[in-house]
């Protein structure tokens, strides 16, 4: 469940012209009006710019969460040898079933984000790979192909999502460099299934940028910058910036709001370095700074808020509807904490788990509801089977047993999770 210029206002001053004082002989033109009377003309407001209704597409919906999980193939004894396949939660009925049917892949890197009504499926390989983007109903049927993309592309959606308008779909899309010494080429597009339509909205240059939500009707984009006063200049090798340590003196990295109708564009935050240093979540940009204290700046303003002081240091690992969740040492060991944001408590959690080999704080997947998470429940469990709705058996290289958990069975151990089943499976 998570990777943004101002407007001044004018006054008009309206002065009104006076009659002169010198005789003048009648006429018919009609007399100049005086400071008594003269009528102001309304200044018109300002137009406002036009927008759409855009909307963050991720791996969770209101209704469940997705991810990719790859199939166990007992004659190649290899997982994803029997195809990559969405794997469901649903977050009301606390299950976990297979949706769809396998794509056959080269690799396992297949990203799968859904809306309320549509679940797509993104796939991207190597220069000599054609990219996929598939959309299906949300339980894996009438999967349909978006777009016919060339060769030697990939589709940027790695950072977790992609944004709608409710037509056209909006996307990272890439451009692979058929030269080592040269970068790859990134622009943000747009894609109208409909007319099979793909459109360059932006380029990012010299630097690849993220898409990283949405906001205000507006998409949010990353872009990363070098000082025009910097001496040096990009060294690539092998589709990559070696000289990124050189160069970070003069890097900025900037979030900006950008309005896909206009092409108008507003930086709402700027940081050195190349990536941002707060986190973006619930239309606003968080951190924990020096002090130990909680920042949170709204999209649009300029000061930071204090949402609370840490007794310790702590990383912040998801900002949710109704609480803040943390990672922190403490007694020589690593903790799950929950700061309510209705209440403003910060609590340790005392619920632990076998995960790799170690015990370790309960990992939180996302947020299920207000005050409700996906957790992992134990991660000792080996192969296992996950079915599909008609019954069909896959084996899963299923580490990780799930549960529903609230915010109080978080603090507190005597309050039951509801484990996630597996229906239409032997031991579900």
């Amino acid at each position: 469940m998570k990777k943004r210029y101002f407007l001044a206002a004018s006054v008009l001053l309206l002065t009104a012209c006076t009659a002169p004082d010198a005789d003048i002989a009648p006429s018919n033109a009609p007399a100049p009006q005086t400071p008594e009377t003269a009528v102001s003309t309304p200044t018109p407001a300002p137009t406002e710019e036009p927008t759409l209704p855009l909307c963050w597409i991720g791996e969770c919906n209101s209704q469940g969460f997705y991810q990719r999980e790859p199939i166990y193939d007992a004659t190649t004894y290899a997982y994803g040898g029997g195809g990559i396949m969405a794997h469901y939660f649903d977050f009301a009925n606390a299950t976990e079933e297979i949706v769809g049917e396998p794509l056959d892949l080269k690799t396992a890197n297949l990203h799968l984000y859904a809306d309320e009504e549509s679940l797509y499926w993104f796939w991207s390989g190597r220069i000599t790979d054609t990219p996929i983007l598939l959309r299906s109903d949300l339980d894996g049927s009438n999967r349909q192909p978006l777009y016919d993309f060339p060769q030697g592309t990939s589709l940027g959606v790695w950072n977790g999502g992609l944004a709608g308008d409710g037509t056209a779909l909006y996307f990272a899309y890439c451009h692979i460099s058929d030269d080592p010494a040269v970068l790859d080429d990134y622009e943000l597009v747009r894609l109208d299934p409909e007319t099979k339509t793909l459109e360059t909205i932006t380029e990012w240059d010299p630097f690849s940028g993220e898409l990283v939500g949405v906001w205000d009707g507006r998409l949010l984009i990353t872009r990363t910058t070098l000082a025009d006063d910097c001496s040096l200049e990009p060294v690539c090798e092998h589709y990559r910036v070696a000289n990124t340590e050189e160069l970070k003196p003069g890097v900025t990295t900037s979030l900006c709001a950008l309005n896909p109708l206009t092409g108008t564009e507003e930086v709402l935050y700027s940081c050195p370095g190349w990536r941002l240093d707060r986190e973006l979540a619930e239309d606003a940009l968080w951190f924990e700074d020096e002090e130990g204290r909680i920042l949170c700046r709204p999209l649009g303003e300029t000061e930071d808020t204090v949402v609370t002081r840490l007794p310790r240091a702590m990383q912040i690992m998801g900002i949710y509807t109704e609480d803040i969740l943390l990672y922190g040492q403490e007694d020589g060991q690593e903790w799950l904490y929950v700061y309510n944001r209705g209440d403003g408590t910060l609590t340790r959690s005392p619920q632990r788990r076998w995960i790799g080999e170690e015990d370790r704080p309960i990992w939180v997947v996302c947020e299920a509801g207000p005050g409700q998470y996906l957790v992992w429940d134990d991660a000792s469990t080996g192969m296992q089977q996950l079915a599909r709705a008609d019954g069909t058996q896959y084996l899963i290289d299923g580490y990780a047993r799930y549960a529903i958990a609230s915010r109080e069975s978080l603090l507190d151990k005597s309050v039951p999770m509801t484990p996630v089943t597996r229906p239409g499976t032997p031991w579900n």
